[in-house]
């Protein structure tokens, strides 16, 4: 007989939070998100994703892509680990409440693309990295470290 508990399995663990996932892992399903977007709209489509900028029209390429979706992981990251640490309210609900906001302000720079194509791309684009900062840095999938390595 074994004095381990077992772990249950299946459908009733539903309750459970879901298993931590390593930031770096994160910002590479975000920028691979990013990039499958970008595929799509442009070798595959055809179109040209520009967007006005200070100097002139900005031509949107995959570096700037993966780019923006990692930063976007590491910006989001330090208010996960906030709302982690928190250990009352509705952390759950403020992060996702958090992330809508930002994604919708986030939402103004594809607006301002030069075709309608663009606009579309960019916003697919916008709206797979936003979710998989959604779900990936879910403040339940943090590993929080106690201090003295007590449980």
């Amino acid at each position: 007989m074994s004095t381990h508990p077992t772990r249950p399995t299946g459908p009733a663990t539903s309750g459970r939070s879901p298993r931590p996932v390593p930031v770096w892992a994160v910002a590479a399903t975000a920028a691979a998100a990013a990039l499958a977007a970008w595929c799509v709209a442009v070798p595959l489509a055809g179109a040209t994703l520009a967007v006005p900028g200070a100097g002139g029209t900005t031509t949107v390429g995959p570096a700037v892509v993966a780019l923006t979706a990692v930063v976007a992981v590491l910006l989001a990251w330090p208010v996960r680990a906030g709302l982690a640490r928190s250990r009352r309210g509705p952390r759950v609900r403020v992060w996702r409440l958090t992330c809508a906001v930002v994604l919708l302000v986030s939402l103004a720079g594809p607006l301002g693309a030069t075709t309608t194509a663009s606009t579309c791309a960019l916003v697919a684009m916008h709206v797979a990295v936003g979710a998989v900062v959604v779900v990936g840095l879910d403040p339940r999938r943090a590993a929080v470290r106690r201090v003295g390595g007590g449980r």
